[in-house]
């Protein structure tokens, strides 16, 4: 028995001191995961500033060449701040002024941007506001427009829902100031926060945008005291690690069948349920189709803002698939950015159509992440009519893809030409250089 407690003590230590090692590296990890989770805030924050701002300068420019210098016109006004939240606009002609609300044209800041729209020979110019804590657009050609921004409109609903999503808050400040600088992520007020200060053009000032994440990481206890205290339960600690192991082998069991960056299931989950369904349509004679899904222009997304921001397009798309088919459809990733859905018990061309452009108009209807919209090439087969089995299927599916892909639609079925082919060899000379080259990199892709 004395022997049995000595074990448990020791295997109590051994855990400890691996529980410390584990919870050590952890919290290296995490810091790193808020830092990349507040760089990508950032980025979304100004990508939507600028935005903003372009949309704004467009529309004033629009209105300053385009209004009536016999008459000022009410509507001119209002359609300018309908489209942003908040917004107050003045246009000036040769019958007098008509403003939405108090009027802008006193300010020092349409002041400095009225000459530098002079300047420019009426071209808008955008004054950041101190006072006003908002930005002036301000043209002065065949009409005198102004149009004033809170720092609030500059940020649009979609990039606020994906600020939200990393967990992270974002706050806009006007400065008169010329800075343009990047400073971070830095550890501040217990927050990881990165500030970026954009230069407007003219000089019409700064804003000044600055990202933070709540740092809730933490330590983990080490004091002496705590440790004799988890000695002193050295058994219900064993029990603990032994229930710890039982999670982790669920953990494990889950990771084996489902695709951890995008929760759905992953390909060799997706061949084992593609198997069974083929065997029970089989069996009662119905029909099911496989369907390929290749993200457009994925790659360039990667390459200019960075696999964090990829990862969350990708994690955006799995949703919209699920969400545009039915409960007993399954979506899965094949590899890369490249998804699969098996339908049991479509039979026919019509329904795959029909399938196939809900689904394109669920990938493609808003953006997915920011102001990023993705569109999608899919390509359908049907069994029996396509394939007897899962390969042959895919390899349909594929080639219906890519055709889809070349020809600028959104789906194709595949057709007679794709049921014939059969070997590696007819494939590829089939696909020629180019989709072979695709296939190598889409499944070296899949591999990794």
């Amino acid at each position: 028995m004395k022997l049995v407690r000595l074990g448990a003590l020791f295997g109590s230590i051994v855990l400890l001191v691996a529980t410390s090692i584990t919870m050590i590296n952890k919290r290296t990890h995490l810091h790193s995961d808020l830092d990349s989770q507040a760089v990508a805030a950032d980025y979304v924050a100004t990508g939507s500033v600028r935005s903003t701002l372009e949309r704004a300068v467009a529309v004033v420019d629009v209105a300053s060449e385009s209004s009536d210098v016999s008459g000022v016109s009410d509507n001119t006004k209002d359609e300018l701040v309908a489209s942003f939240d908040g917004a107050e606009a003045c246009v000036t002609d040769a019958a007098g002024d008509s403003c939405t609300g108090p009027s802008l044209l006193g300010s020092p800041a349409f002041e400095r941007g009225s000459q530098l729209s002079k300047d420019k020979d009426g071209e808008p110019a955008v004054v950041a506001d101190e006072a006003s804590d908002g930005v002036f657009v301000v043209a002065d050609s065949v009409a005198t427009v102004a149009l004033w921004l809170p720092l609030d409109a500059l940020i649009s609903d979609g990039a606020s829902t994906s600020i939200a999503k990393l967990e992270a808050t974002t706050e806009l400040a006007a400065t008169s100031a010329n800075i343009a600088r990047v400073t971070g992520p830095t550890s501040a007020d217990g927050s990881v926060v990165v500030t970026t200060s954009m230069t407007l053009a003219d000089p019409g000032g700064s804003i000044v945008v600055r990202s933070s994440v709540v740092d809730d990481v933490g330590l983990f206890g080490d004091s002496t005291a705590v440790y004799l205290a988890l000695l002193g339960f050295g058994t219900v600690l064993i029990a603990l690690a032994g229930g710890t192991f039982l999670a982790e082998r669920r953990s494990l069991e889950r990771r084996a069948t489902t695709d951890e960056l995008t929760g759905l299931v992953n390909r060799r989950e997706f061949e084992r349920l593609t198997d069974d369904a083929l065997l029970s349509a089989s069996r009662f004679g119905t029909g099911l189709c496989v369907m390929l899904i290749d993200l457009n222009g994925f790659k360039q997304i990667n390459d200019t803002l960075g696999h964090q921001f990829g990862d969350l397009v990708l994690e955006a798309c799995a949703d919209r698939l699920v969400n545009a088919v039915r409960d007993t459809d399954v979506v899965g990733r094949w590899g890369g950015d490249e998804f699969v859905i098996l339908l049991p018990g479509l039979e026919d061309g019509t329904a795959v159509r029909r399938s196939a452009e809900r689904i394109a108009g669920q990938l493609g209807s808003t953006p997915v992440v920011g102001d990023v919209s993705m569109t999608g090439a899919i390509g359908a087969a049907l069994y029996p009519r396509h394939g007897e089995t899962l390969d042959e299927l895919v390899r349909a599916a594929d080639l219906a893809m890519y055709e889809a892909k070349t020809s600028g639609v959104s789906h194709r079925l595949a057709d007679a030409v794709t049921i014939d082919i059969v070997g590696e060899n007819v494939h590829d000379q089939y696909l020629g250089p180019d989709r072979r080259r695709h296939s190598e990199e889409s499944e070296a892709d899949r591999v990794r």
